[in-house]
């Protein structure tokens, strides 16, 4: 009877209708990380619990908490899995009891990140700095929707203020070039005008010993983001697009 339970919770979530987001979206292959590369990752980030003896991978894409009378459980997506216990968030350091618990953890409030997205990032400033900042911006400068909403933005540059980030995953090494250019152009106002329009104004003289940027450490944030489209914005309190809103001021706006 457990069993039967089990399979029909995960026939209706399989089964249950997403409705689409009104975004303008480009969609990237995000590189998969070897066995080794995750079970090593793992590793470090569950160090805490002491010596990990060895990692296996389950047979599992999606997986939902599931509370129910008895107590809470959570689920693979085709059933086949259903692991009981505890269950622990510890990028928030809590432990996991109600679907509302869950739900908590859906957003994660830019401020909660240890990330100085300026600083650490292949980033610059877009809009108006002297506003707060409304949230951050994962975007390929050679894709179209990318460049549209950093246009929308540039043209009402007083009422906006995000920091975009680059993240070179749709035009290959096109695309790292065109980052690196406008990173390095002395003149950042009008870098973003050609990060904006499509131009390459900024790039007659760069800057000497420009570094890096960050942009291997920033491609890294593709799966603390979970970023399969692009543009990819994250609110500050966490609420994410995947792709460029349509009316991005409703988007700002919404609960």
């Amino acid at each position: 009877m457990k069993l039967k339970a089990l399979s029909i919770v995960a026939l209706l979530l399989t089964n249950s209708v997403i409705a689409d987001e009104k975004v303008n979206k480009d969609e990237v292959k995000l590189p998969i990380p070897t066995r080794t590369e995750f079970a090593e990752q793992t590793k470090r980030d569950l160090g805490k619990y002491g010596a990990i003896n060895t990692i296996q991978e389950l047979p599992i894409s999606r997986m939902y908490f599931v509370e129910a009378q008895n107590g809470s459980f959570i689920i693979s997506s085709d059933g086949r899995f259903a692991i009981e216990g505890t269950v622990k968030d510890v990028w928030h350091r809590k432990t996991l009891k109600t679907v509302e618990d869950v739900r908590a953890t859906l957003r994660m409030p830019l401020k909660e990140m240890k990330f100085d997205f300026q600083k650490d990032l292949a980033s610059l400033v877009i809009g108006n700095p002297d506003i707060p900042r409304q949230g951050i911006i994962f975007g390929d400068p050679t894709a179209k929707h990318t460049q549209d909403l950093v246009s929308k933005i540039n043209a009402n540059k007083d009422k906006y203020h995000f920091v975009f980030v680059m993240m070179p995953l749709i035009g290959g090494e096109e695309a790292v070039e065109r980052s690196m250019s406008v990173l390095c152009a002395p003149d950042r106002k009008l870098a973003i005008e050609d990060l904006a329009n499509n131009t390459s104004k900024s790039f007659l003289d760069t800057n000497d010993g420009c570094p890096d940027q960050n942009l291997m450490f920033t491609v890294y944030m593709q799966e603390i983001f979970k970023i399969t489209n692009l543009p990819h914005l994250v609110r500050e309190d966490g609420l994410v697009s995947k792709g460029a809103p349509v009316e991005l001021d409703e988007w700002l706006e919404s609960k």
